[in-house]
């Protein structure tokens, strides 16, 4: 294993940039459809393009019958009951709101560090951890929030998923290359979700609204945030530890809050920007600390 983690660094902090810009558009698209049938329709995109590509570039999507089970759960947790709740639960609350309850991940994935891989929980990680939640906390405590006690839940659901997901799929980088990873992921969360959205829209008779602009927007989400979101996100995950590929899930309100400027016209407080700062030293910190043990 390449011991330089400058690029899994880097594709980390892309991929969070990428997917606090998400938390918006999936606030704006649960005024048209259901979380179950956004989460639906998206993987339905990258689950065509992604077996496209598969058999053009590889001929196929071959897994090991070994690993078949690994990538179905992996693909389930992380691909379809992942996204239906955050999008249940930024619907439910706000983007904002969101980002803010999803800086536990770094704290479930310190501690699914040291239960699976072994890895020490220092007391300085936890202070660097706790800080970045703190920066969160700054960050979004002027932002409007949508308090709902099923949101909140939903979100602190989705905290628990994401790092189950990241612990699960991480073994998985070394056996085999992104793109028939990727296939086999959303083809297996494609195929959890189907019969998700199948009783969810005949339980709740959820309507589907259809507007250029969701068109757009969830063409452009499932391409850029979950497609090529995913492929920087995986390669991550099979470069660097639990501990701090969850720590960079709190670079997200930082990107929701520039994306609310440009979007809302919405300037950033002197306490935003404090917590703003204090979460880009931490993450940091974090990663000097894992640059350390190699």
């Amino acid at each position: 294993m390449n011991h330089s983690i400058t690029k899994p660094l880097l594709a980390i902090i892309g991929v969070n940039f990428i997917w606090g810009f998400d938390f918006i558009a999936i606030e704006y698209m649960m005024r048209f459809m259901s979380p179950a049938m956004f989460t639906f329709i998206r993987l339905i995109i990258g689950a065509v393009i992604l077996t496209v590509c598969s058999f053009i570039f590889r001929g196929g999507v071959r897994i090991r019958r070994e690993d078949m089970p690994r990538v179905f759960l992996s693909g389930a947790i992380g691909m379809s009951v992942y996204f239906t709740i955050e999008n249940l639960g930024t619907g439910l609350t706000s983007a904002s709101f969101s980002s803010l309850i999803m800086a536990t991940v770094p704290i479930f994935g310190m501690f699914g560090d040291r239960v699976f891989y072994g890895n020490k929980i220092t007391p300085l990680k936890v202070v660097c951890i706790l800080a970045s939640v703190l920066g969160v906390y700054l960050l979004v405590s002027g932002e409007p929030m949508g308090i709902s006690t099923v949101g909140v839940l939903a979100m602190f659901a989705a905290s628990v998923s994401w790092t189950i997901y990241i612990v699960v799929v991480k073994p998985l980088y070394d056996k085999y290359d992104l793109l028939t990873l990727l296939t086999g992921l959303f083809l297996s969360g494609l195929i959890v979700q189907t019969p998700v959205v199948i009783v969810s829209q005949a339980a709740t008779h959820a309507g589907l609204t259809i507007t250029p602009m969701g068109v757009l927007v969830t063409l452009a989400t499932a391409i850029v945030c979950i497609i090529i979101g995913e492929f920087g996100y995986i390669y991550a995950v099979g470069k660097l530890s639990t501990t701090l590929v969850a720590a960079f899930e709190n670079v997200l309100p930082v990107t929701a809050v520039i994306f609310s400027i440009f979007i809302f016209g919405k300037m950033l407080t002197a306490i935003q920007i404090i917590g703003g700062l204090i979460i880009l030293i931490s993450v940091t910190a974090i990663a000097f600390l894992e640059r350390s043990k190699d």
